[in-house]
């Protein structure tokens, strides 16, 4: 498995796995337990994660970077 995407919001990163998923790309979101205490927010600095198949990481990373150049989010962190 490999991280293609990571945000301080789960929200956004639930917006991100979608994108994923209609491309064709099974992404899975891993974050620690504080969600279950403020879902929408995460306090970790690790955020939230979305990691894909190790054979899927170039085709979810393309649109993880055209995601972040409509939305004018810079480089991966």
């Amino acid at each position: 498995m490999k991280t293609v995407f990571t945000s301080t919001f789960q929200d956004e990163a639930m917006v991100v796995q979608s994108i994923l998923r209609s491309g064709g790309i099974e992404g899975e979101l891993m974050a620690n337990s504080m969600l279950n205490v403020n879902p929408l927010f995460v306090t970790d600095i690790r955020g939230v994660s979305i990691v894909v198949a190790d054979e899927q990481e170039a085709d979810a990373l393309a649109l993880v970077e055209d995601y972040r150049k409509k939305h004018d989010l810079g480089e991966k962190p």
